[in-house]
């Protein structure tokens, strides 16, 4: 008080130490807005969004009342919220009212697939037409109900209540895929009006197929709502593995291949999300539960349509040059599984998984083969570091790939050769100062490439008829899964420009029988193996292989660095430490010595209709599945794909 007085008869104000403590979060919290704000602005400049056009009237997007909205998160805050918004109290309300909605919305479980439209539902165009009750409430109640969901907090709650809520969080999550799977796609162009509220205009929102569903999706585009959507996929899919490690990871979800559709319909349908997640955020806490699900469902025939969905996410993410980037960076994960024990980066991890797949996953797997070294093909550009359990999976993929059982197999076998070498020769050209392990893997089998350089029409014969000479169908065969494209991607260079592709080098095949839910029988009948008559090589047909492969790099690497390890061996009588060999690989440079480095190739994903298919037929598959315990379908009546029902004969 003294010291107070003092102050007063000198004339200085008393600043409360409290009141300044304020000021100052006041302003940290004013330059974090900015800061943010400036990112946004950026983000959107880049994606040609940061415009937004007036326009005189519309349909309103904003969400109101938001006092009926489920949870906080993505477009609404926690004091926006007319209640507390961890409130379990109308869970089951809730629940029912979703199990009515799903059951509503099902008609395309009845339609054949070859005569499916996602315009057709009028069912499905009444949810999700622009003037819909409550649709806007609807979709941010579905979307922050699962995103905001926390297997690790609420497992310690009371457990029933914890149940009741992830049945919460599996329905929702259900119906918010079938609600963004029909109708057009949503437009990520802003309009607003007078009042700068956001609004979709009346002659647009009048449009068949319109989807306002699709369209708030498209129009996320706040850094922190982004943010909520990444951080909430992560959280529930890292559940896949935690859940298994310990207690504390919570209960096992098991509604993780519908997060892994609405993870594929948010990277889709928001020209944002991508960009955000790979410049922003980590991504390779997305990679990591992706390659776990991929590697544990390898051999489960149930589980091939989670393996596809989860590759085409891969791929989806690999077309992006930051994606290379990022995955350098150290995996220091424990999974709960048998992966091979490595110390390396998170591009290991990848390389790793895809690899297993290949020497063993399922037959049905066999389509997705070209997809799996795409993805590898296009990280291979930025791949530093190269651990050598990745380097030696990936020579020994290529001596499975040239050797005479699967080369034979099919007329366009070959093409698997092609991706890897492009493999090897980004690595080299690129990246060759880190990557010793893989070029020691290399010259270790060098004549597995020796031999293709030196193919001619009679090896190839010899060679096709020393394995395929009783006319016997092989394991493998290249060509018969060419009968229904739903993947393929178009080449593009490291800006993103278009090129010209050879025919169908990258285009990955897969048959809308693979997604693990149609009961189908898609093995082939052993017995027609037997007269089936096998590819025979063609001079026209080596003569394409030889053009097709990119041996020149991998050559011309042999040819200088063979002689030196031969030279360091005979020096050392043959006994020479692996570690030494590398050390002086280490020191010898390429430059000059190798061909003028290529132009690096980016094959990125393309949509189309047979893919949209495929999605639609995995999704309803699983609901399918996943509903039967009440079951709300009539499994005998159902169409878009076709259901075994097991006889009890108890």
């Amino acid at each position: 008080k003294k010291f107070t007085q003092e102050q007063s008869d000198r004339g200085e104000k008393h600043v409360d130490p409290k009141n300044l403590l304020m000021a100052e979060d006041h302003e940290a919290t004013m330059r974090q807005l900015e800061i943010q704000a400036k990112e946004d602005r950026e983000m959107k400049a880049e994606a040609g969004l940061l415009r937004s056009t007036q326009a005189e009237s519309g349909v309103m997007l904003v969400c109101r009342p938001t006092s009926i909205v489920w949870a906080a998160g993505c477009g609404i805050k926690n004091d926006e919220l007319g209640y507390e918004g961890n409130t379990r109290k109308f869970d089951k309300n809730r629940i029912e009212v979703l199990r009515l909605l799903l059951t509503a919305c099902c008609d395309p479980l009845y339609c054949p697939a070859d005569e499916y439209n996602p315009l057709a539902s009028r069912w499905l165009a009444v949810a999700v037409a622009a003037d819909a009750p409550n649709s806007i409430c609807l979709f941010y109640s579905l979307m922050n109900t699962v995103l905001s969901y926390d297997p690790s907090v609420n497992f310690t709650t009371n457990n029933f209540a914890s149940t009741t809520h992830i049945k919460l969080v599996e329905l929702s999550v259900q119906v918010l895929c079938v609600l963004l799977d029909c109708g057009l796609p949503g437009n990520p162009e802003h309009f607003h009006d007078e009042e700068d509220n956001p609004i979709v205009e009346f002659h647009e929102a009048s449009k068949g197929g319109f989807n306002v569903f699709r369209t708030l999706l498209a129009r996320i585009d706040s850094g922190k709502d982004l943010t909520f959507c990444f951080d909430g996929f992560v959280r529930l899919l890292k559940n896949t593995y935690l859940s298994k490690g310990s207690y504390l990871g919570g209960k096992k979800l098991e509604c993780f291949q519908e997060l892994l559709v609405l993870l594929w319909k948010v990277l889709e349908e928001n020209p944002l999300f991508l960009s955000h997640v790979l410049t922003q955020c980590d991504v390779n806490e997305l990679i990591t539960p992706i390659c776990y699900l991929m590697y544990q469902s390898r051999r489960d025939p149930a589980q091939i349509g989670l393996v596809h969905i989860c590759t085409f996410i891969l791929l989806k993410l690999s077309g992006e040059r930051s994606l290379g980037v990022n995955l350098n960076k150290p995996f220091t994960t424990r999974l709960p599984c048998d992966l091979p024990l490595f110390t390396g980066t998170h591009a290991d991890l990848v390389a790793i998984t895809l690899h297993k797949l290949v020497v063993n996953g399922a037959y049905k797997l066999v389509p997705l083969y070209s997809c799996f070294i795409t993805i590898i093909c296009n990280i291979s550009p930025y791949w530093r570091s190269m651990s050598l359990v990745a380097a030696v999976k990936l020579v020994n993929l290529f001596e499975l790939f040239s050797s005479p059982k699967f080369l034979y197999s099919g007329e366009n076998a070959h093409r698997h050769l092609a991706l890897l070498l492009e493999v090897f020769n980004n690595v080299i050209q690129y990246q060759y100062s880190g990557n010793q392990h893989l070029v020691y893997a290399i010259i270790r089998r060098k004549d597995s490439f020796g031999r293709l350089a030196s193919l001619t029409l009679s090896k190839a014969i010899a060679q096709c008829n020393k394995i395929y000479g009783d006319l016997q169908s092989a394991s493998y065969d290249a060509d018969v899964a060419a009968d229904v494209k739903i993947f393929a991607t178009n080449k593009v260079d490291e800006k993103g420009r278009p090129l010209k592709s050879e025919k169908d080098d990258t285009s990955s095949i897969v048959s809308d029988e693979q997604s693990g839910t149609t009961g189908r029988d898609e093995s082939r009948s052993e017995n027609t193996g037997s007269t089936e008559e096998h590819f025979v090589p063609t001079e026209e047909w080596v003569r394409e292989v030889k053009a097709s492969l990119p041996l020149e790099t991998v050559t011309r690497l042999l040819q200088h660095l063979v002689p030196v390890v031969d030279e360091m061996c005979v020096r050392k009588n043959g006994i020479v430490d692996e570690v030494e060999v590398l050390d002086v690989l280490k020191d010898v440079t390429m430059v000059g010595l190798l061909p003028v480095p290529h132009a690096i190739v980016i094959r990125k994903y393309q949509p189309n209709q047979y893919t949209a298919l495929w999605f639609t037929a995995f999704m309803w598959g699983v609901i399918f599945l996943r509903n039967q315990a009440l079951p709300l379908f009539d499994g005998q009546s159902i169409e878009l794909f076709q259901v075994s029902i097991a006889v009890n004969d108890g």
